[in-house]
């Protein structure tokens, strides 16, 4: 029996290896190869910029009266928390612009190379060529993104801290949140906000690129919103009024993206 399924794995890889796809992932995988080095020069440099970027963002946080409550005050419990602190948000700051300069990468040399293009010829992609669709996917994603951090910072955060804090005072404690973990607190329901409203941009990907159909979306649909609901508890304090409020704006987004797949022309148009 394992001997089977085994085999019948094996032969599925095989297949997607040979497949346009697999040639479109190969061919892909040996350009960046190419400019590996510079992405690792690029992420450190990213780094040593970041580290002083990162102080100045910690003391911009301190100075947001909707994210630090008039009676709390943030402590540090370390010598070095706040230098170890600067150097997590640097790294995170450098993956980030890694990954973008992927994705440009990608972008930029999908149009000039003819393995890649002959690869993509052969995907049936909806009603733009390779190299604009890049862009404007690169484009929607970065705005999401935007959107995402907008939400967390003047709506989401100062909403869920507030509500911490009174859940605390009504109790008698006295509020003193470490520096790292209200920093982490935030940087969570950032990256989880920044990743969480890609959902329309991934949803129409999967359905124009044919890795799903529309029918299963639609069949599977509460199964997704409680995925969604679990990731909202996983990012936010676990009680019903954070989890809405970090997987709702998943769930409209993913609503939008299959009524915009209704809406948009297909390629077969």
């Amino acid at each position: 029996m394992t001997g089977t399924a085994g085999d019948g794995l094996a032969s599925a890889f095989e297949e997607l290896l040979e497949s346009p796809q697999g040639e479109l992932l190969s061919a892909t995988s040996d350009m960046l190869r190419k400019h590996a080095k510079a992405f690792v020069v690029l992420f450190f440099l990213t780094m040593m910029v970041g580290y002083p970027l990162a102080g100045e963002a910690v003391e911009w946080l301190l100075n947001q009266d909707d994210l630090v409550p008039s009676d709390v005050e943030i402590v540090v419990l370390q010598p070095l928390e706040l230098v170890i602190l600067q150097l997590q948000l640097a790294a995170h700051l450098a993956v980030a612009v890694v990954v973008l300069a992927l994705i440009l990468d990608l972008a930029w040399n999908v149009g000039r190379d003819e393995r890649i293009r002959s690869q993509l010829a052969e995907i049936a992609l909806p009603f733009a060529p390779a190299l604009t669709r890049v862009l404007i996917a690169v484009s929607f994603s970065v705005g999401l993104a935007t959107l995402g951090l907008w939400y967390t910072l003047d709506f989401l955060l100062p909403l869920l801290l507030d509500y911490l804090h009174a859940d605390a005072a009504s109790v008698g404690l006295t509020a003193n949140w470490q520096l790292a973990a209200w920093i982490g607190f935030i940087a969570g329901l950032c990256l989880g906000s920044v990743v969480g409203f890609q959902v329309p941009l991934l949803t129409l990907l999967a359905l124009r690129g044919g890795l799903v159909e529309r029918s299963m979306l639609t069949g599977y649909r509460r199964h997704i919103f409680l995925v969604t609901f679990i990731v909202g508890a996983l990012l936010s304090p676990p009680d019903p009024l954070s989890m809405l409020l970090v997987a709702g704006p998943m769930i409209i987004l993913f609503e939008v993206a299959l009524l915009l797949d209704q809406l948009l022309p297909s390629s077969s148009d």
